[in-house]
């Protein structure tokens, strides 16, 4: 379960637009914000009980096991993952400050390979206020992520708006699938139900559904891209983060998880 409650969203100054919010890294706030990732981050991919188990079974350090077999090192997949986590991490702070109790799957704990991204939507956040009777002010939200860190011509907003209106279309349930399946064969019963209610809106009722892109840029491709059209024809919720240096970001955050320990 994630307990760690690192708050991000105030290293950032935000403008709403008419069709995006739009959160820029102030500056001078780079090495702050970078370091509070770390614990969070790191959480993510496994708890401290078992990377002390698996790491003392293997007989090495665990910031060695952490390197070599849990965290990603093919730069894609490094990448990737530090997008889908702050995406994550920065929708759940909203949600909480909206006074929202969360429960918060950490799908890339079950990740058959390291260097591959987990199947499904890149994040999955449920909210249900009362555990004991299911309403329509039950919540699902699911997560799009794309990084743009280095120069390309694709339109990296656009393919967020795309990834999270096929969540919206199909791939939120079979997020849902995969994930009950997990909990069931972990034995967690009461994260399965939470799984088993969002799937089955004909049992349980209906719910509320919100399918966020979001686009996480270096703040040299900031301009280039918002003055890019875009089709936003399934209303997504769109957000867009702009960072300085943000190749360096993912990279200092890998080898300050590893270091953390």
């Amino acid at each position: 379960m994630l307990t760690n409650g690192i708050k991000i969203l105030v290293h950032f100054d935000r403008s709403n637009n008419a069709n995006y919010i739009l959160y820029r890294l102030k500056d001078g706030e780079w090495d702050e914000f970078i370091m509070k990732l770390t614990l969070g981050f790191r959480l993510c991919y496994i708890e401290d009980e078992k990377l002390n188990e698996l790491a003392s079974n293997a007989n090495i350090t665990k910031s060695k096991f952490l390197e070599r077999f849990i965290l990603p090192d093919e730069p894609i997949i490094k990448s990737g993952d530090f997008g889908e986590l702050l995406s994550f991490f920065s929708v759940k702070e909203n949600l909480e400050n909206k006074g929202l109790v969360l429960t918060l799957p950490l799908k890339w704990q079950w990740k058959d390979n390291r260097n591959k991204a987990a199947p499904g939507a890149d994040g999955i956040i449920f909210h249900i206020p009362n555990a004991k009777k299911y309403s329509s002010d039950d919540l699902v939200v699911t997560i799009e992520s794309k990084m743009k860190s280095t120069y390309s011509k694709e339109g990296r907003i656009q393919d967020a708006i795309d990834g999270a209106a096929k969540d919206k279309l199909s791939r939120m349930a079979k997020t849902l699938n995969w994930m009950e399946e997990k909990y069931a064969k972990e034995g967690q019963e009461e994260n399965r139900k939470i799984v088993a209610r969002f799937k089955d809106p004909a049992t349980y009722g209906t719910f509320k559904k919100v399918h966020k892109a979001i686009a996480i840029l270096d703040i040299a491709f900031e301009a280039d891209e918002i003055a890019k059209p875009i089709n936003n024809s399934e209303s997504v919720s769109v957000i867009i983060f702009s960072i300085q240096e943000l190749q360096k970001a993912y990279e200092k955050t890998r080898v300050n998880m590893i270091n953390s320990i």
